[in-house]
């Protein structure tokens, strides 16, 4: 076998790999997204009764791994049950306390059974005709506690799936230029 046909050899175990790669890459990161949000991220709103997240499918209902906070600005959890699932749509019901803005933390089980999450903020401004302020509590109705930097529950992120996919890719794409690698040599003698 010439030099000219190994390189082709090589060169096409590659490609082979490098399709494979992102094959898997595109596979792991293909998470639900999250479409809308009620209130608006970075709106302002007079008054609220509940939060509701859309996302792009239907969460997977896994229990204790759904969990929608509702933080104020004096750091205490504003939801009053834990999330309810209905089709794309995950919703928590809510009292707010005092004028300020508030931090949405929110956890679901992506269709494709990984966790995702996330935190957005929207700002409350009563108008006097408004329920009176709640009181909040110190814990959350639902999941753990939010850090002392309000950073959204550890979900293992969606990132971490890309790079399983990319490692996966990368031992495939090596195996495919070694073993191309042995069967020109072995040709050859």
């Amino acid at each position: 076998m010439t030099l000219r046909h190994r390189l082709t050899a090589l060169a096409a175990s590659l490609g082979v790999g490098l399709v494979l790669a992102t094959a898997g890459a595109t596979a792991a990161s293909a998470h639900d997204t999250l479409e809308n949000t009620d209130p608006a991220k970075g709106s302002t709103v007079k008054s609220l009764s509940s939060v509701a997240l859309t996302f792009s499918a239907d969460p997977l209902g896994t229990e204790g791994a759904t969990i929608i906070q509702v933080i104020g600005p004096d750091k205490k959890y504003y939801e009053t049950a834990c999330p309810d699932l209905n089709g794309p749509v995950v919703s928590s019901p809510a009292a707010l306390g005092g004028a300020g803005t508030y931090e949405v933390l929110w956890r679901v089980v992506s269709s494709d059974g990984h966790p995702i999450s996330g935190s957005y903020t929207f700002a409350y401004a009563p108008d006097g005709t408004a329920t009176p302020a709640a009181a909040g509590s110190v814990k959350p109705v639902c999941g753990p506690a939010a850090t002392a930097t309000t950073e959204a529950p550890a979900a293992g992120g969606a990132d971490t799936g890309l790079w399983i996919g990319l490692g996966i890719g990368a031992v495939v794409l090596i195996g495919v230029g070694v073993g191309a690698w042995a069967l020109a040599r072995g040709r050859k003698n």
